[in-house]
């Protein structure tokens, strides 16, 4: 076995047994499944006891990033995926993702494209996504590996078009490695442009493997409202880009926001 799911859970999860059976239902090699929390339940332990699966508790509660880097060291295998607990993955997404990381041996990670649904239906594609594969396309043009830092960095400065859920990190390329803390939502972004500053490859793999749930209750739903997503947004630009140049891309990055209403 060398791929693990890890799956930190916070609080209240009903979408969790739907992403649970879809880890369940992969092709090819069997992958590890592992739960993490650090609002640990009574329910959340029935389910870890339904599946047969560990549930490693966090004792500490500090932030999202806490929480990730928790559940991330509790894997030991040679590739790893964070599954988020409101989203389902494709049957091949193992497959597809640890082969084309096999191919190209010194590549970080991988991430695949993705699709958005409710807890009623699958969603059709909003202007958000087709911006992050026009982003995608930019960077990566026809090749499937990107290495040059001017071409990582070319993909991450518009903005992130890199579903967190979908990464498969190369453990043997990526040496240490943890989510900074301090952020809301942007904890992704802020990594992925750490990772591009390195030598590794990012991978892309297509192919629409991950549906990512969108609800009233979600973290980045209540960060957009209170204006959190909008300042973690605005500070990274600034990092990126002269001050003027920030603020229209900040604001123009707002416009996707809408698209995270269900």
């Amino acid at each position: 076995m060398d791929h693990s799911f890890v799956v930190p859970v916070y609080r209240a999860a009903p979408l969790l047994t739907a992403l649970l059976e879809s880890l369940r239902a992969q092709t090819g090699a069997r992958s590890e499944i592992l739960l993490a929390s650090s609002t640990p339940s009574a329910e959340l332990a029935a389910t870890a006891k339904r599946f047969g699966l560990p549930l490693h508790i966090n004792p500490q509660r500090i932030d999202i990033a806490s929480d990730w880097n928790f559940a991330l060291v509790k894997a030991k295998t040679a590739f790893v995926t964070l599954a988020h607990q409101d989203d389902v993955f494709a049957p091949d997404y193992v497959e597809q993702l640890t082969g084309a990381l096999r191919r190209h041996a010194a590549a970080l990670l991988a991430f695949c494209d993705y699709s958005e649904r409710t807890a009623l239906a699958a969603r059709p594609d909003n202007i958000n996504l087709k911006i992050k594969r026009a982003l995608r396309r930019r960077a990566f043009g026809v090749r499937e590996c990107i290495s040059e830092v001017r071409d990582k960095m070319r993909l991450l400065s518009l903005g992130n078009p890199i579903c967190c859920p979908s990464v498969m990190f190369n453990r043997g390329a990526l040496g240490i490695f943890q989510f900074p803390g301090g952020f809301k939502t942007n904890l992704d972004w802020m990594a992925w442009l750490e990772l591009a500053r390195r030598p590794g490859g990012f991978v892309y793999v297509r192919e629409c493997l991950v549906s990512k749930g969108v609800h009233a209750d979600s973290e980045t739903t209540a960060s957009i409202l209170n204006r959190a997503r909008e300042r973690e947004d605005r500070a990274i630009f600034d990092t990126l880009w002269p001050r003027p140049v920030a603020a229209a891309l900040a604001t123009l990055y707002k416009l996707g926001y809408r698209a995270n209403r269900s």
